[in-house]
């Protein structure tokens, strides 16, 4: 019996070191790989040191049922590694907590090195026959073990969850990990709760070398890569939208790293703290409503940051709703680059004033809710003198600079009170809503006043440029176009008249055309 086990275990050793080989080499290939070579290097130091214990003097042997624990610690470290990777929890989790994964290793150590004083790992050994020892467990071996099967049963349970969690049809990694891992615990349990007689057999290491083959051949084969789903937690961890999921009663059930940190800056005392609660309390006033309203819609919150928000509600097959996914974006660069572009759609390239398409929409909009409220409404058409000139004599570059600068001049002075835009060439076009044109005149006579006493400076020297303007008001039944048309007219007669001056003109009497100013 004894020389049997000493091969038994033997084989297992070899093989669990071959698995233990092939794994480690693959670590760059596989996450599952390094995890698999420490589960199978603990195999095989267990498994020899158990062949010693099998066939040697009891000395020796006590000595190598001593020496199978660090083993033991690899496998269950590995155990905790490999399953936190398959089921797709955080690793930085677990890397965070490797100092804990040390302190049972260490522990155990201690444990079954000063075992020989204390007496308390093995309460007594006694000699098998045919050679080897068998152990008697003393309290800090069943701490040592409550700890092992705590771990196991957590990884079990992770990957009972990941499995309900999977599509059909990609549960056979599961099964394939699942009963792996049920085998050798099978096996342990047995050597421990069931009476051999006078020789304990343990079969652990033996039935990790099943467990190896299985995990081996599924990592190997690309078996998980093609089979399993990414987990849930993978997927939701991965997004920079922030994901919540709440229950029937609005409460959080889960939210996602994304979810956290936008809730911590919304509600700074929820941080960390979140599960369980109502979303009324944690979601803040802004964010609060949104469940009772459409089911996407763009909010703006305080310092102005700017979020989408989807609500998905969670429908069983039949039923009411039991639950709701809520997905927030925050889209504030993206508004602000929607409005830019907008705003840029509407704009002259060169001057940064509106363009004519903006000016056509705009005039069309005052004309009639001047009309619709009785208040007068003014347009002021501008034309730069001889900028044909200008552009002859000067160069294009100085020309641009020209209408540059006086666009910047009369944008400044109107602002908000009226609408700037470029009419075409080096025309230019004021709207001015509620201000009748002899008050529009008296403010085309400042513009330009102020334009005649800009200098741009040329390589041919100082340039001073001057404007004509043609002033007109609108009247009742008249028109975007009809007014535009008269400005234009009264323009033209500024021109004839010499230039460098604003002409009003009458949109009732076409033909009543007075000079403003000079």
């Amino acid at each position: 019996m004894g020389a049997a086990l000493v091969w038994v275990y033997a084989a297992a050793a070899v093989l669990s070191a071959l698995y233990a080989v092939l794994s480690w080499r693959r670590r760059r290939l596989s996450p599952l790989a390094a995890p698999l070579a420490l589960i199978t290097a603990g195999a095989t130091h267990w498994s020899l040191a158990q062949a010693v214990a099998a066939g040697a003097s009891p000395r020796v042997a006590l000595l190598a049922t001593y020496a199978m624990f660090p083993g033991v610690a690899m496998i269950v470290a590995g155990f905790v590694w490999h399953t936190t990777v398959f089921t797709g929890h955080r690793l930085d989790r677990l890397r965070r907590r490797q100092a804990l994964l040390l302190v049972h290793p260490v522990l155990l150590m201690l444990f079954v090195l000063t075992d020989p004083w204390h007496h308390a790992f093995f309460d007594a050994v006694r000699a098998a026959p045919g050679g080897g020892v068998t152990a008697e467990p003393g309290p800090l071996y069943w701490l040592h073990t409550v700890y092992c099967y705590a771990m196991i049963g957590l990884g079990t349970a992770r990957g009972v969850v990941a499995m309900r969690r999977a599509v059909r049809g990609h549960r056979l990694v599961f099964v394939i990990f699942l009963t792996g891992a049920f085998a050798p615990a099978v096996g342990n349990l047995v050597s421990i709760f069931v009476d051999m007689g006078e020789r304990q057999v343990d079969l652990t290491p033996v039935l990790f070398v099943g467990t190896a083959t299985m995990w081996w051949w599924a990592e190997r084969s690309g078996l998980s890569a093609r089979r399993m789903p990414v987990a849930y937690k993978q997927v939701i961890a991965a997004l920079s939208d922030a994901v919540m999921v709440l229950d029937r009663a609005g409460r959080f059930l889960d939210v996602n790293p994304a979810a956290a940190a936008m809730l911590a800056a919304l509600h700074p005392a929820s941080a960390g703290h979140v599960v369980g609660r109502p979303w009324q309390e944690i979601a803040g006033p802004q964010l609060a409503p949104i469940l009772s309203g459409p089911d996407q819609q763009a909010i703006t919150v305080a310092g102005g940051t700017v979020y989408d928000v989807r609500v998905v509600p969670l429908r069983p097959d039949r039923g009411e709703s039991s639950g709701t996914v809520v997905v927030v974006r925050d889209i504030t660069e993206l508004e602000r680059l929607r409005a830019e572009l907008t705003d840029q759609a509407v704009r002259d390239g060169l001057t940064g004033v509106y363009n004519r398409r903006h000016l056509n929409t705009v005039l069309r909009e005052q004309v009639r809710r001047a009309a619709a409220e009785d208040r007068p409404l003014s347009a002021v058409l501008i034309d730069v003198d001889h900028f044909k000139a200008v552009n002859d004599t000067y160069g294009h570059a100085t020309g641009d600079e020209v209408l540059i600068r006086l666009a910047q001049g009369i944008d400044g002075a109107v602002g908000t009170a009226g609408t700037v835009a470029r009419y075409g060439g080096e025309e230019f076009a004021v709207v001015l809503p509620g201000i009748d044109a002899r008050a529009a005149a008296d403010l085309a006579e400042r513009w330009r006043q102020a334009c005649s006493l800009v200098v741009v400076d040329t390589p041919r020297g100082p340039l001073r440029a001057t404007f004509s303007a043609g002033v007109v008001q609108t009247a009742p039944g008249a028109s975007a176009e009809d007014l535009l048309r008269h400005a234009d007219r009264a323009l033209y007669a500024a021109k004839e008249q010499g230039r460098n001056r604003v002409v009003v003109g009458d949109l009732a009497r076409a033909e009543g055309l007075q000079v403003a100013g000079r």
